[in-house]
């Protein structure tokens, strides 16, 4: 046992070395700063945090005077960050959220609209309607590959004529703004339409990309650990009593019965660290992806989006097929010290495509003479197919050249 105790901490301390030596983009992820850290191991984690409905005090377990202090706070937080009269914080995931949000929409044999594989959806519904519980239909909204968007006058037609119960707009590839005001505008009678923010919640709590809610979106809901770099969790927010009322029925006891409460000090935590620095941040944000995709398109590397100036969130699609597989070309990339993810692109932009982001790269301070070395570093593996070993040795020193976490106290800017 003492062995084995040794070996997990062995590990963890390979793991940490590693990870330090790498340069991360997947898109998905980030780094929280130690104000958001310390309280994921504080004496919360151990505890059991649950309420019935939206009342904070109505809660079966003893102990959590000062805990329904802390999620009133965290809610008022929420509501200020996002503009947003009704907030919900316990789901444990942004898919936890979005199960919530299509469960307290929908009944069994409703037609749900959501983005598909080749547009980066998340495919929520037709994830959930294999199940026996939740028998939906799904149809996929039309891409336009060439803007890398939605096709905004057929998916009108397509929801004026299939009058859908339910429209899910938000993508797991979001290179630009979805036409939310064009899509609210022109909804049928019993159709709603949400948001799925997942990856861009952090973008739009420092005030860029777009303004969902405020745009015609009923609910919207996302991870905090994306863009918004908080910790592992979920919510949703609305401007409608009545539909945040029935997510918060869906989530407990259903969904989630513990909330996990050490997330709630946490949350709180990242919440005031983007009402003080959100909008530089996420100004960063969009200003290195845009820098990064150019960088990588000068040394021949195929970006998505050339024409639309790449992106406007975070992220950045590389299109691979010239050179491999997506998670092939990745697992190269990893080699090099250089960790992404692979991503399905539509067939008129190759097919096999790697995905990046820069948000934690921008919460470490990353330099524009950094990002234009990154890409010539990415290019030599990618495109002039250069053996990683041979480039691991400079990711490295790039990875030790970026600076400590911006954007939280700890580094006050």
């Amino acid at each position: 046992m003492e062995d084995l105790r040794q070996q997990i901490s062995q590990l963890m301390a390979e793991h940490e070395r590693w990870r330090a030596e790498c340069v991360n983009l997947i898109a998905a992820e980030n780094v929280a700063s130690p104000a958001v850290r310390q309280y994921l191991s504080s004496d919360l984690a151990h505890r059991y945090g649950d309420y019935l409905g939206r009342d904070l005090h109505a809660r079966k377990y003893f102990g959590n005077r000062y805990l329904v202090e802390i999620e009133q706070e965290v809610s008022q937080l929420a509501q200020e960050v996002f503009q947003a009269d009704y907030v919900e914080t316990r789901p444990l995931s942004g898919h936890v959220a979005g199960s919530a949000v299509i469960m307290s929409l929908t009944r069994p044999g409703a037609l749900v609209m959501e983005l598909g594989s080749d547009g980066g959806g998340h495919r929520l519904a037709e994830k959930l309607s294999v199940t026996p519980l939740t028998p939906l239909k799904v149809q996929f909204l039309p891409f336009d590959a060439t803007g890398y968007n939605i096709a905004t006058e057929v998916a009108i037609d397509q929801i004026r004529h299939q009058r859908p119960t339910l429209v899910i707009l938000g993508s797991s590839n979001f290179l630009f703004p979805h036409p939310v005001r064009e899509l609210a505008a022109n909804l049928p009678a019993g159709t709603t339409l949400v948001y799925d923010a997942s990856h861009v919640l952090g973008l739009i709590a420092g005030g860029q990309f777009q303004d969902p809610l405020h745009e015609g979106a009923a609910l919207v809901f996302g991870s905090t650990h994306k863009t918004f770099p908080g910790p592992p969790g979920g919510i949703i927010f609305s401007q409608s009593k009545q539909l945040i009322e029935g997510v918060s029925q869906a989530i407990y006891p259903g969904l989630v019965t513990n909330h996990h409460p050490a997330r709630s000090p946490a949350l709180a935590m990242a919440l005031l660290e983007m009402k003080r620095w959100g909008p530089a941040y996420a100004r960063a944000i969009v200003q290195n992806a845009q820098h990064l995709g150019t960088e990588l398109y000068r040394r021949d590397v195929s970006v998505v989006g050339v024409d639309q100036g790449f992106t406007r969130s975070h992220t950045l699609l590389l299109s691979v097929a010239t050179y491999g597989s997506g998670k092939e070309v990745g697992a190269c990339l990893e080699a090099a010290g250089i960790i992404t993810n692979p991503a399905k692109l539509p067939p008129e932009l190759g097919g096999e495509g790697v995905r990046i982001g820069v948000q934690e790269l921008t919460r470490r301070g990353v330099s524009r003479e950094q990002l234009g070395r990154l890409a010539e570093l990415m290019a030599a593996v990618i495109t002039r197919r250069q053996a990683p070993e041979g480039v691991r040795p400079a990711v490295t020193e790039l990875a030790g050249s970026l600076g400590p976490l911006r954007y939280t106290w700890e580094s006050d800017g």
